[in-house]
């Protein structure tokens, strides 16, 4: 009985959840025409044009997507497209396209975000403001990204510390080798390898791998993606990505053979990465962060977050649930 009672409860809280911001939630399995029909009325970003959002959503695994039509008066104001990652929900796009989470009209993420009423883990890089500051937002952490204008003398930045000589000596064990921009399925050998090298022992594939090598392809044709790989001859042993945002070159997946660590070749490849992005006219450079070798490369420019949505229905959920539990132990 009490099961039956938490069955009749959970939808119905969910709804009210949805209501209390002033909106409605559609699920879908599949992709619709509907939804064809709702993109046509929200913003496209650059980097997440609606072509690119309907083909993630399309290639996801229906047993690990939500896709969520979400309506204000019977007026799209978003669709969430969402992944199961290892038991929690975050949006398809998530660390794969910077400063956007799904397509929604301004103004609206703060109401559709718990409106959606999941527990989700959400990454917000490369946005021009904050994340919310609101109450069902926790456990947010803040981490320093790097990067700096490409108009500034990076190399004098490297001087400031021993760095600049380890350089100089890659460059030196290096000078047989070779970079070539965007060779072929360039992207996809570099991605594979990184999520090869990250991938917990225990699963076969990175959840998102597939969505990454698709985002890659499909912004590489408009010029916003690159591939930059160091060649020994005719074998890759360095390589790294690079994302076009804002007039900015934003790195994302890189790699290296471990059997050419003795040339430093990342070391190589990164200062080629520079001066290319420098040579090519894009006016600044970001490195991200969260790893203490990319303080040698350049100075804070920037932070990023991460943090978890935790709507009240799942809060009220959660207190059922100790209700029942704790009705069941007295029973």
């Amino acid at each position: 009985m009490l099961s039956r009672i938490k069955n009749k409860v959970d939808p119905l809280l969910d709804k009210a959840n949805a209501f209390s911001f002033g909106l409605r939630l559609k699920h879908y399995d599949d992709w619709q025409p509907e939804l064809d029909e709702a993109l046509k009325s929200l913003p496209e970003a650059e980097l997440l044009p609606h072509e690119l959002f309907r083909a993630l959503m399309v290639m996801a695994d229906k047993a690990k997507k939500k896709i969520i039509l979400v309506t204000e008066k019977g007026n799209p104001v978003a669709i969430a497209g969402l992944r199961d990652r290892w038991g929690y929900w975050e949006p398809v796009t998530q660390w794969i396209v910077p400063g956007v989470l799904f397509p929604i009209k301004a103004g609206y993420l703060d109401r559709v975000l718990p409106a959606l009423g999941l527990r989700m883990h959400i990454a917000w890089w490369r946005w021009q403001q904050p994340p919310p500051q609101d109450d069902w937002v926790i456990n947010s952490v803040s981490t320093p990204t790097r990067g700096m204008p490409l108009t500034e003398d990076f190399e004098a930045y490297w001087r400031q510390s021993s760095h600049y000589r380890k350089l100089r000596k890659a460059q030196n064990k290096c000078k047989d080798f070779e970079m070539k921009v965007d060779p072929p399925d360039g992207a996809e050998l570099i991605i594979k390898e990184w999520e090869a090298r990250w991938r917990p022992k225990e699963v076969a594939e990175m959840p998102d791998l597939k969505e990454r090598i698709l985002v890659a392809r499909f912004l590489q044709e408009r010029g916003l993606h690159h591939a930059l790989l160091l060649f020994n001859g005719d074998e890759p042993i360095a390589g790294g990505t690079m994302l076009i945002h804002r007039k900015t070159a934003v790195a994302q997946c890189n790699f290296r053979n471990q059997e050419y660590d003795r040339n430093s070749p990342m070391t190589h490849l990164i200062n080629l990465i520079f001066i290319w992005a420098k040579d090519v006219g894009y006016e600044r450079i970001d490195i991200g962060g969260s790893f203490e070798y990319k303080d040698n490369w350049a100075p804070e420019d920037g932070q990023k977050w991460e943090f978890e949505v935790l709507p009240r229905n799942k809060l009220i959920k959660a207190n059922i649930a100790h209700i029942i539990a704790h009705v069941k132990d007295k029973l």
